[in-house]
């Protein structure tokens, strides 16, 4: 869903074109608290959604509301039992799921808060979807709330519990060769 703005910006490459982008923002994002203390804040991504309107930059650029993922498609890369838990845990629940929170290592840098799936499915689906445009001819793909690549296939790591980059790059090799190089230590 386009929310607005035109779809360019100047080139700075080396052949000066302008260059296609679009931009993945929702704005419940900076509703999400992982709770008092932690280091990761979610509101800073609204922050910065903010920075770019008051600086006229969104009118350079396709912004969208990103579609949340959906189950599938974050099993395309992690267990089907650990996108179960994360659907299904809130804390109010947690209590009666400490052996799956260990076994997921959701906790003190991962923890369980209000809509902690619902966010997932923000971040990754902004992801997925740059990832989907960027396959469909635009240059860059902007999605402030992603990048949380410590999350694994089985648990939650690093504030991470999807790993967008991976989901991202599997949608990227749809349309994408993959070379694969063998290299050998000089001797």
């Amino acid at each position: 869903m386009e929310t607005g703005g035109g779809n360019s910006l100047p080139g700075v490459g080396p052949d000066a074109t302008n260059r296609k982008v679009c931009y993945f923002y929702d704005s419940e994002i900076g509703n999400y608290y992982y709770g008092q203390g932690h280091p990761m804040k979610p509101h800073r991504i609204r922050m910065t959604h903010a920075l770019l309107a008051h600086y006229g930059l969104l009118s350079h650029m396709q912004v969208y509301k990103p579609n949340p993922a959906r189950d599938r498609d974050l099993c395309r890369f992690h267990a089907d039992d650990y996108v179960a838990f994360l659907r299904s845990i809130t804390p109010e629940t947690q209590q009666d799921q400490i052996r799956a929170l260990k076994r997921f290592n959701v906790g003190e840098d991962c923890p369980v808060f209000d809509g902690l799936y619902s966010f997932c499915q923000a971040y990754a689906g902004g992801s997925v979807g740059g990832a989907v445009k960027l396959n469909h001819g635009h240059d860059i793909a902007i999605n402030w709330a992603g990048g949380l690549h410590h999350a694994k296939k089985c648990e939650a790591s690093g504030f991470c519990y999807v790993n967008d980059i991976v989901l991202s790059i599997l949608e990227l090799l749809k349309h994408h060769e993959v070379r694969r190089f063998l290299c050998s230590p000089p001797f």
